[in-house]
């Protein structure tokens, strides 16, 4: 399932959609092929991050992160093992 770029007789390309068996997209140039996918793929990553920061300011970051979670110290720690610099700020405190 998914979208599959198709080129018309044309010249210009389409877009198909296999959820509805339609051609979603007509007449595009190369450049409004890449850029509605990147729109999508952007709406998709703003959708993601928006459900995860509510999940951590809930209290609740295990559902965003599962297993994954860190706390802040977990964190720090990581950056600190892995020469990052904001340990360096947070040390004291």
């Amino acid at each position: 399932m998914g979208n599959q770029i198709i080129r018309q007789p044309t010249g210009k390309f389409a877009i198909f959609c296999s959820v509805t068996d339609t051609i979603i997209v007509l007449d595009a140039t190369k450049r409004e092929v890449v850029e509605w996918f990147a729109r999508r793929a952007a709406e998709a990553a703003r959708r993601d991050a928006r459900r995860n920061v509510e999940h951590v300011a809930a209290g609740e970051p295990r559902t965003a992160y599962f297993q994954f979670a860190m706390s802040w110290e977990e964190a720090l720690a990581q950056d600190r093992k892995h020469q990052g610099d904001a340990w360096k700020e947070f040390r004291d405190g």
